[in-house]
């Protein structure tokens, strides 16, 4: 749109003119504020988030803490556990430890085995027979054995990751004797 006229000299006389419009708005919102209510509730949500925080903030050491202490617990409290039922399960006397045996095969290697873990310890259990296949374990066993199961060692890092397995065969002195 063109302006014909004084206006078309006045370069700028629109923005002027917006200018001392919002400065009258500005100096009209500097008179007003919240209700005195209005500021006594936002200030108290204020005050509640700050609070939250700072038990947030004094929390997540104790919650660091806790986790750390039963990624440590749990894998021995499991393993003691663990190795209390194995011996309540083959329990061996002194006369019997002359008449059995164990073979084993060469330790497996699992997922995540050659991450470093101190500590390790071995676990003595049952897995499926059909563990056996799965690694490749060929004429290892009673072939004709009705069990569903074989014993097996895991060695397990103190992480709590199992990192190899090996599986044993426990051969009693009458086992020994019926083989050529």
């Amino acid at each position: 749109m063109t302006m014909n006229g004084p206006e078309q000299d006045r370069p700028g006389t629109d923005e002027r003119d917006l200018q001392s419009l919002l400065r009258a708005v500005a100096e009209d919102d500097e008179t007003l504020g919240a209700s005195p209510s209005v500021e006594k509730r936002l200030l108290g949500e204020l005050q509640a988030i700050a609070r939250m925080r700072r038990t947030r903030m004094r929390m997540l050491p104790l919650a660091a803490a806790a986790a750390v202490l039963l990624a440590i617990a749990l894998p021995a409290w499991y393993a003691s556990r663990h190795q209390t039922n194995v011996a309540e399960h083959h329990p061996i006397s002194d006369g019997d430890a002359a008449s059995v045996r164990e073979e084993a095969t060469e330790f497996f290697p699992l997922p995540y085995s050659e991450v470093p873990a101190p500590g390790s310890y071995m676990v003595r259990m049952q897995v499926p027979r059909t563990a056996l296949r799965s690694f490749g374990v060929q004429g290892f066993g009673n072939p004709d054995a009705t069990s569903a199961t074989v014993t097996a060692d895991v060695l397990v890092g103190g992480d709590g990751l199992a990192r190899a397995v090996r599986f044993v065969r426990v051969i009693r002195n009458q086992e020994r004797q019926e083989q050529p």
